[in-house]
Order: C-alpha cells, then sequence, then structure tokens
C-alpha cells in the first residue's frame, strides 16, 4: 500500500509526505501537486502509522477544496468520511456544537447567512425609522465585520447575567450612527442566539481562553494539523492553528507567498514567511516542479513573480516540454489593444482550422473587468463575435475551461495592457 501511495510522487513531494513529526512548512508553487501531497500525507498518517482519521485536523481554505480532498482519499480510504477535513469556520462549527454550551449558549444555535444579516438590519432600520439610504446593507455589513476583527466582543454576546458593556461603540446612543447600528445588531443576535460567520473563529478563541480544559480537550485530540493556504491566514487563524497544535507540537503547513490574496481581509504572510523563526526547530520543503504549463509560461510568471517583495525565493520549473512563446505588447491604448486582440485570435482561429469549419469558442479573450469587453466587441468582425467568449476576470478563475485551456501546451498566450 505504502509504494503504491509514494511510486508516483516526485522526490520534494515524497519528502513531504514521509515528513509526519514537528513543524513543517511547505512552500508550495503554482501547480505543483500541494493537493496531492496533502491527501497522500493525510492517508500516510492514517495508514502507516495507524493514526485514526478521528485525530487528523486537515484544514482547506474553501469548501470545495475539502470536498475535492475527501473525493481523493475515498480512493484509498473508502470507508472514510473526512469528518475533520474541513476550513476554519466549519471546523469552529463543528467544535461549537460540542463546546458552546460553555459560553451559555445552547447547541442548536443558529448561524446567520448574509440574507438573514440584511434581515436583521432592516427589522433594526424599520424600528428605528432608518433607511438603506441612511446605512446601505453592504457598508453595514462591512462595518459589523471590521467591528469583531479589531474588538474584544464575545463577552457581550455571553454574558448571562447582561452586564457586560458591549465595547468600542462610543457613538451607540446616536441614532444616525453605524455604532448605533451594530449596537442594535449585537443585541439583536444575543437575544436569539444567532451566530455569523465572523462570530465562529473568535468564539471558539474566547472559549479556549474562559475554559483551558476545554482547550486541553481538543489539543489532545488532534495529533496531527496540516493547514492548507497558509500564505492567507488572517491573525485569528493563525492564533487557532497554533493553540490547536500546542499539544502534541505536529503542525504542517502549506502555502506560497507568491499567491497571497486575502490581505484586505486580515490575511498576513508573514505568518507563512517567519514560521521557522516562531517554531524553532521547523523544517521548510519546496514543491517548484510545475505540472500543469509550459517553459515559455513559467518564464514570464518567474520573471514577474521575481520582483515581489516578501517573498521565498524560488523558480517554478516545467514538467512538461515545448509550448508556444507568449505575445505581449504593454503601454497600448484601448482601441489599438482591441485590435491587437481581435488580429491574435483570428489569426490562431485559422491556423487551427484553416478551412473555417472551427466550432464555437476556439479562440477566448478574457478581461480584466466588464467594461473592457466594449472595445474589443467593437472591433470583433461578424463572423467571430459569435465564437469569442469575453470573460472578466473576477469569476473567470472558477470555469474549468479557462484554467484548463491556460495551462495547455498548445495554447498561445496574448497578453495586452
Amino acid at each position: 500500500m505504502e509504494n503504491g501511495l509514494l511510486s508516483d510522487l516526485n522526490e520534494n513531494q515524497r519528502a513531504a509526505v514521509e515528513e509526519t513529526e514537528g513543524y513543517v512548512r511547505v512552500a508550495a508553487g503554482a501547480g505543483s501537486g500541494k493537493t496531492k501531497v496533502l491527501t497522500r500525507r493525510y492517508v500516510y498518517i492514517a495508514k502507516a502509522l495507524g493514526v485514526a482519521p478521528e485525530h487528523i485536523l486537515s484544514v482547506t481554505f474553501t469548501n470545495k477544496a475539502a470536498w475535492e480532498m475527501r473525493k481523493r482519499i475515498r480512493s484509498y480510504m473508502p470507508d472514510e468520511d473526512g469528518g475533520w477535513i474541513l476550513t476554519f469556520h466549519s471546523a469552529c462549527h463543528k467544535i461549537l456544537k460540542y463546546e458552546i454550551a460553555n459560553l451559555a449558549y445552547p447547541s442548536n444555535f443558529m448561524v446567520l447567512d448574509e440574507e438573514d444579516q440584511k434581515t436583521i438590519l432592516q427589522r433594526i432600520y424599520t424600528e428605528n425609522g432608518l433607511t438603506l439610504r441612511n446605512f446601505p446593507f453592504k457598508k453595514c455589513l462591512d462595518a459589523i465585520e471590521v467591528y469583531k476583527s479589531q474588538s474584544d466582543y464575545v463577552p457581550f454576546l455571553t454574558d448571562p447575567k447582561r452586564e457586560t458593556p458591549a465595547p468600542d461603540l462610543p457613538c451607540a446612543e446616536d441614532k444616525k450612527s453605524m455604532h448605533f447600528v451594530i449596537l442594535k445588531y449585537l443585541e439583536s443576535q444575543r437575544k436569539n442566539f444567532f451566530l455569523d460567520f465572523a462570530d465562529l473563529i473568535q468564539f471558539v478563541l474566547y472559549l479556549f481562553e474562559k475554559e483551558p480544559a476545554v482547550l486541553e480537550k481538543w489539543a489532545n485530540k488532534f495529533e496531527y494539523i496540516q493547514i492548507d493556504e497558509f500564505q492567507d491566514v488572517s491573525g485569528e487563524q493563525y492564533k487557532l492553528a497554533r493553540r490547536l497544535a500546542s499539544k502534541h507540537k505536529n503542525l504542517f503547513i502549506v502555502g506560497d507567498p507568491d499567491q497571497t490574496i486575502y490581505s484586505w481581509r486580515g490575511a498576513d504572510v508573514r505568518y507563512f514567511n517567519e514560521f521557522p523563526e516562531k517554531f524553532r526547530g521547523a523544517k521548510t520543503i519546496l514543491l517548484d516542479t510545475n505540472y500543469r504549463s509550459t517553459p515559455e509560461i513559467l518564464a514570464a510568471c518567474n520573471s514577474l513573480i521575481s520582483r515581489n517583495t516578501d517573498r521565498l525565493d524560488k523558480r517554478l520549473k516545467a514538467a512538461k516540454s515545448g509550448g508556444e512563446r507568449r505575445n505581449t505588447a504593454t503601454n497600448v491604448r484601448a482601441r489599438r489593444r482591441a485590435t491587437l486582440s481581435r488580429k491574435r485570435s483570428e489569426n490562431c482561429t485559422r491556423r487551427a482550422f484553416p478551412l473555417q469549419t472551427s466550432p464555437c469558442y476556439t479562440a477566448a479573450i478574457t478581461c480584466r473587468a466588464r467594461w473592457r469587453k466594449r472595445s474589443c466587441a467593437k472591433r470583433s468582425p461578424i463572423r467571430f463575435t459569435a465564437a469569442l467568449p469575453f470573460i472578466s476576470a473576477k469569476r473567470s478563475k472558477t470555469r474549468s475551461p479557462i484554467s484548463d485551456c491556460a495551462c495547455s501546451e498548445t495554447t498561445s498566450l496574448f497578453c495586452a495592457r
């Protein structure tokens, strides 16, 4: 079983899987097989070391990533339900289901989604003569999230005697202030035992601080902890990881400082970069072989990424060979950029289908924003307009045809800006 589990891994991937004890940092470049490493390591710990899966906490960044990991693990362990392969928030929700009674909350507490939050806000507006003109929902929800990330508000929600005041809301008496709305929102939560998305981690951290025996119980339960996308963890998530790993001291993190994208939500890449300084004796393993893209694409990426600050020095190497050179046009006006994109798309399509029997979507133009589509669409001939999808950047990464196409060795990449 062990041979089959490790046989298709490269040297560094195998080293990461077999490095099970202590603090380990894996710097994994794009397309280097980090999900494979996390999956195989989970199975290796369960099978080769004989550790029950309930004692392995594997934290992913999205529910989709957690689902994908469970799916892969079942190919090796068909009976494994992946109970502790979760996001930070899902793991905290599960812990609170067992322990929230320690905070005077019922175990059947409700977690609000965004629509529930808007309903509460609308009720607050109606009762206090406020409207969306005063406080748009998005503005309020953003303010509530920022407040909860910066204030010690959990005692206000959990004090059974209702004697603890809400902190950091000096203008709460003024109905026309954001502080008033935040206070009313917190009071509604407290009255109905509601939690929202931002509360889950905060409640667990407060619980661990208030009840050391509860922290000891959960830190003792998780013998091995592995965390994906560690370059995007927030301060609260970092604290949670440290506390849960405090007993067995087996913490395995995977990330890439060059791919951090959530600094605007409190993520700090220094938690990844400074891991060896914070966790004495930590080992670092580098995954730098890319299995998706061609050398030409990686050369462009390496050249661009090397100019980043706060990064580990690494250069991705291509496992594939061949591929076309990229064509780049810089400092081009919108009209000229649209013409270049159109001509490049026409040339690619004609070369691929010289008899003009091409199906739809033989070429694609991706845009940074929707408003950029107009200049391209105006300069696309009628015969090509139907065949060229214009895809904005906001959702393009979620579409599998884009990621499949962009990494293909037959793709000709053209960039204009």
